[in-house]
């Protein structure tokens, strides 16, 4: 089935360094907002970028507002860990005796993978954060996830953890960590490329990961910066026949020939990875432009949120 993005709480992007993942996430946390979806846009002890393409500053660890019902958050691991143990130690006296002490902050260090299960216990608590009326605070939460290899790390972190300790009040939050992974109704895992041929490698790999030993729902596939197809492969053609008969004098028409070639070299070039992807990987997809911007600012996210609700659209009258 063709799941209806805009109805899950938890939406992860995925994929390889590079390809535009940030880009997607805010795209698609402006899309939501506009719904009237409170959404926030949850980046991983990383450099943040959604606040920038909102025209705002960094703002680190603590809730921005980017724009009506859009937030952004950059989920840092010490805050993370103070923020749980307050939330469980209750008194902040305690907190400092279990969690300052030297002893505990060198186990911390030196036990692998604790630093990205704060970053994933804090987005997974913001699914479950409710305000004082008891309704949600956050109606979606999207997890701009670290690159391939740490991506899947990080999502595989609930089992690791479980094949070690499956009993005590960590299994039970690492549980039901798991569980909010693994539930189609509140998550799904999206992937982003470029028709490029090692973002589509890894690609591969990890829709395969996700499939199968991570067993995660999956969402949509966005095929990030397609190039556009400016001529026919006669038109094309005729480019080269152009060059040739252009005397060396007309530099100005030579080199408006061979950038007009290089970009349909391009975008035929994407075209093999295009119809690979569509052959080998039977994920909804949605296609994204390249946009010939020096940097992207809200003008970009917002051409790229219509082109998102517009394609998802047209997959859920599809499986309507």
């Amino acid at each position: 089935m063709v799941p209806n993005l805009f109805e899950k709480r938890f939406v992860i992007v995925a994929g390889k360094g590079g390809v535009g993942k940030s880009v997607v996430c805010a795209a698609i946390g402006l899309a939501a907002s506009r719904r009237g979806l409170r959404t926030c846009i949850a980046e991983l002890n990383t450099r943040e970028k959604a606040p920038i393409f909102f025209g705002k500053r960094p703002s680190g660890y603590a809730y921005q507002e980017l724009r009506p019902n859009l937030f952004s958050i950059n989920v840092l691991p010490d805050p993370a860990l103070r923020e749980y143990g307050l939330m469980k130690l209750r008194f902040e006296r305690i907190y400092k005796l279990v969690f300052e002490n030297e002893a505990m902050k060198r186990l911390l260090k030196v036990i692998p993978g604790m630093n990205e299960l704060f970053l994933l216990g804090k987005v997974f608590n913001m699914e479950r954060e409710k305000k004082k009326d008891g309704s949600p605070l956050w109606d979606m939460v999207i997890v701009d996830a670290p690159a391939t290899g740490h991506g899947v790390s990080l999502l595989r972190l609930p089992d690791t953890v479980l094949k070690v300790a499956d009993t005590g009040p960590m299994a039970e939050e690492v549980g039901l960590m798991r569980a909010l992974l693994l539930d189609p109704r509140r998550t799904a895992v999206n992937l982003v490329t470029l028709p490029e041929e090692m973002p589509v490698r890894e690609t591969f790999e990890l829709a395969a990961q996700l499939e199968g030993s991570l067993g995660m729902p999956k969402g949509y596939l966005f095929v990030n910066g397609i190039w556009p197809k400016l001529l026919s492969e006669t038109d094309a053609g005729l480019l080269g026949a152009l060059d040739a008969v252009l005397p060396p004098s007309e530099t100005r028409a030579r080199a408006g020939v061979e950038g007009l070639s290089a970009m349909v070299e391009r975008a035929r070039f994407q075209e093999g990875h295009l119809t690979e992807l569509a052959e080998h990987m039977p994920w909804p997809r949605i296609e994204l432009p390249y946009l010939f911007l020096e940097q992207f600012d809200e003008q970009a996210i917002t051409l790229l949120a219509d082109l998102i609700v517009s394609q998802l659209a047209v997959h859920q009258g599809q499986a309507a």
